[in-house]
Parts: C-alpha cells; sequence; structure tokens
C-alpha cells in the first residue's frame, strides 16, 4: 500500500511539474501584460495586476478552473439529497459573531461642527439614482484575519439556502443572563425589550433540520423563561409563522426580508404599547438580481449555481415621516457620517442588504419628526438594519448600537449605562437572530457593554 501511495504522489507531483513548465512557455495572447512602474510597486496595483495577468494567461485556465469546481463537488458536498431534494453543505462557516459589513462612502466627510452631532442636518438622505437591475457578481466581506467561529451547516433546498442553529443550552443560558444583565444596568427607568427572531431554517425546511436541538421556537421559548421579570420578550415567531407563505426571508441571503422585519415591528408594538402604522402608508422600491450571503459562502460548490441563476428582489419600505440618519465611529459621536435610512447601493455593491442604515456601523442615530416622541435604543446584529426603519413612526431619536464593534481589543469602549443616561433613552431593545443566541463571542460582547 505504501509503494502506492508514494507511485500517485510521484505522479501528481509529475503533473504539478509539468502544468507549471507549460505555463512558463505558453500563455494566453490575448491576456495584457501589466506594466511595471514605481507608483504601482508602492500602492500594491502592480501585484495585483500582475496575478490578474498571470491568472488570464495561464494555458488552459478556464479548463482547469472547471475541473476544480466538478472535483469540489466530490469533497465540499454531501450527498444527502432524497425525495425532499435537500442537499447538505458540510462545511460553510459563518462569521456574522465577530463583525459586519458596511457600505464605503468616501464622499462623506466627517462633520468639523461641533454641535451638529445633537441636531438633524439638512442633508437628504434619500437614493440619489435609481437602482441597478443589473445582476453583479457577489463578493466576500470577510475581514482579513477576521477571527471566524463555525455557526453551524447549511442546507441547500431547492433554490434556498440556510444556516441550521442547534441549541447549546449552557450558552443560551448566558444569553438569557446577559440580556437580563442589561435590564438590570439600564434600571426600572428604561423599558428592555428582548426580541429573538427565528432564521428561514425554521420554516422552510423538512421536520428533522427544525426540530430536537435545531428547534428554533424551542431555544426562543427557554431564553425568554430563563430572562428576568424586568425584561419584555416579544413573541415576533407567531406573526413570522403566520406569514410563511409571504416573501419573508432571502434565499440566497441568510437575513430576513423588510417585509418580515415587519411582523416583528407589529408583534414589538403589541408589546410596547405603539399602534402598529400599515404597511399602505410606506412607499416602497426595489433591487433587483441580488445574490446574498448565503451564495457567498457557497459559491465554491458546484450545487450554488442555483442560487446565482435565480436571484432574490429586495423591497425597501421608506419611512414616512421626516427621519435622518448619521453614523459614528465610537460613542463620543465626535466623528458624523451621513447615511441614509434606506440608503442608495450602486452597481459595484453586490450586497444589497446594506441598503437598510449602510450596513452595520458601531453607532447609527436616527433623528426623526415624532413631535414628543421617546428615545430607542437598539442593540443588534445585521438582522436589526431591516427592523430599525419601522421604529420611526414611533420614536424622536433611535440609536442603533453594534455590540461587536465595541470593548474588545482594537475597538472602542462604550459603558452602555452612562451612554443611555446622556442620550435620554427610553426604551431598550435587544434584537437577535438564533446563530448569537448561542453565540460565546456575542454574547461577550453583550456582558462587556454593562461591565
Amino acid at each position: 500500500m505504501k509503494k502506492i501511495y508514494t507511485v500517485l504522489s510521484a505522479l501528481f507531483v509529475v503533473l504539478l511539474l509539468t502544468v507549471g513548465v507549460v505555463s512558463l512557455f505558453s500563455s494566453n495572447d490575448t491576456a495584457q501584460k501589466p506594466k511595471l512602474t514605481f507608483s504601482g510597486l508602492l500602492n500594491g496595483s502592480y501585484a495585483s495586476a500582475q496575478r490578474t495577468y498571470y491568472a488570464e494567461a495561464f494555458p488552459q485556465s478556464e479548463s482547469l478552473k472547471s475541473m476544480n469546481t466538478r472535483l469540489n463537488g466530490f469533497y465540499k458536498f454531501s450527498g444527502l439529497s432524497g425525495e425532499n431534494d435537500v442537499s447538505l453543505i458540510i462545511n460553510a462557516n459563518g462569521n456574522a459573531a465577530d463583525h459586519g459589513a458596511s457600505l464605503e462612502h468616501p464622499q462623506q466627510v466627517p462633520s468639523t461642527d461641533p454641535d451638529v452631532s445633537s441636531a438633524p442636518s439638512s442633508a437628504s438622505d434619500e437614493p440619489t439614482e435609481p437602482p441597478s437591475t443589473e445582476p453583479t457578481q457577489p463578493s466576500s466581506y470577510v475581514e482579513d484575519g477576521a477571527v471566524v467561529e463555525n455557526l453551524g451547516a447549511a442546507l441547500l433546498i431547492g433554490n434556498r439556502a440556510v444556516e441550521v442553529p442547534y441549541a447549546d443550552y449552557d450558552s443560551l443560558d448566558d444569553y438569557s443572563a446577559a440580556v437580563t444583565g442589561i435590564a438590570d444596568a439600564l434600571g426600572t427607568s428604561v423599558r428592555t425589550f428582548s426580541i429573538a427572531v427565528p432564521n428561514g431554517a425554521e420554516f422552510y425546511t423538512t421536520e428533522e433540520y427544525h426540530s430536537g436541538v435545531s428547534s428554533q421556537i424551542n431555544m426562543i421559548d427557554y431564553v425568554y423563561e430563563k430572562m428576568g421579570s424586568n425584561v419584555h420578550t416579544v413573541d415576533a415567531y407567531s406573526k413570522l409563522a403566520a406569514h410563511i407563505d409571504e416573501y419573508i426571508y432571502f434565499r440566497t441571503d441568510h437575513h430576513w426580508t423588510q417585509l418580515g422585519a415587519y411582523y416583528a415591528y407589529t408583534a414589538f408594538c403589541e408589546e410596547a404599547g405603539f399602534k402598529a402604522e400599515p404597511l399602505s402608508k410606506f412607499e416602497t422600491g426595489e433591487y433587483t438580481n441580488f445574490v446574498g450571503s448565503m451564495y457567498n459562502f457557497l459559491a465554491d460548490y458546484p450545487q450554488a449555481q442555483i442560487l446565482r441563476e435565480d436571484p432574490d428582489t429586495l423591497e425597501y419600505y421608506e419611512p414616512f415621516v421626516e427621519a435622518k440618519a448619521r453614523y459614528y465611529t465610537d460613542a463620543t459621536l465626535k466623528e458624523e457620517y451621513v447615511i441614509g435610512v434606506i440608503s442608495y447601493v450602486g452597481d459595484s455593491v453586490s450586497n444589497k442588504y446594506l441598503c437598510y442604515l449602510g450596513g452595520d456601523h458601531p453607532v447609527t442615530i436616527i433623528r426623526t419628526d415624532v413631535e414628543d416622541g421617546p428615545v430607542c435604543l437598539l442593540l443588534k446584529e445585521s438582522y436589526g438594519n431591516a427592523f430599525a426603519p419601522w421604529l420611526t413612526s414611533h420614536y424622536s431619536k433611535i440609536i442603533v448600537v453594534d455590540p461587536r464593534e465595541f470593548n474588545r481589543d482594537g475597538k472602542p469602549s462604550l459603558d452602555l449605562v452612562s451612554f443611555a443616561k446622556e442620550q435620554g433613552v427610553d426604551d431598550c431593545i435587544v434584537l437577535n437572530y438564533p446563530m448569537m443566541l448561542s453565540s460565546d463571542s456575542y454574547i461577550s460582547w453583550l456582558n462587556r457593554l454593562v461591565q
């Protein structure tokens, strides 16, 4: 057997050497070799162009790429397809617990007015040009060197891909304790709400993938039962379950749609004593050909091509009140940048979900013309971005804080209790999707807000 392995290894090495030698003397004549310049060496553009040139000029590059894709199907794909046409992707990793993604706005300049952070700007936050209807190539928003946490497997079911969470009851206990700790620290003068929302796997998979340790209703009920009596728990699950025949979750992305977030908003209004505004009051728009994060996770798998060929449509709902949004790099609110509650997403940005608040920022503040309205603090990961615009009908100020952006190495500090007092917060909402309920990393960021 050892001799066979030796022979196979030798053949593999010979094959690699042959391909390498051929690449030295054969190339694609249509490829443009980059010109070496001093500035190109300094800014890295020459190295990037050289890599692109080599990839294009490499002999039979398209054939080799195609062969690689087919081989991926053998070692990255588990053949659990059956009568329900369910395919399990066995090594999909997520990193949502560690950081988020945001739009880049080179045209935005930090405010030089020291008083501007306490007053709305007159600048318009509306999209300045119509959304693109052309498909764009998906891109990754994973930062180099970022810590990646395995958040569960991904299921490909027909033309839908979903993350499947599982219950870690020790972590669920810790999540409940973290939210209760926030409510205790903020005190009785602030109402604290918990909104734990399911993802699409709860509603669009066969029973074996949303039962037992993967039952999200059981996870949500468990964390709610463990929370202190000073936490108002919101039953968003029932509202979403009643509308599963509607477009409430994307198929190619792990997020809910803004319509899905609307039904969670109606559940929140019932608990908070607000009257939910009807959908008919909001103007809508859309981005078509949206191919989202689940495709990006699985793009190396040939089975994922079905997601690319059947993209999502993202529909957004504009606030009907005047609402101005600004984001800040830390809790001092000294550097202010203009952003839209619904932001314009250009052709170069494949992640259309970033239209909600422009994505994830340390602090985003929305000021509205709701007269004498209360002040809301929303603690969230990216699921909260599609939820925040619905709050504009009820609050004069919505302060959106991403716990992942504070109180850790390389990040600014935030004392949530002091910050809430400074901002005059009346209500605090902690909104998360199921992957965060069992994420030790994310729970640690919640705890550090009040420690």
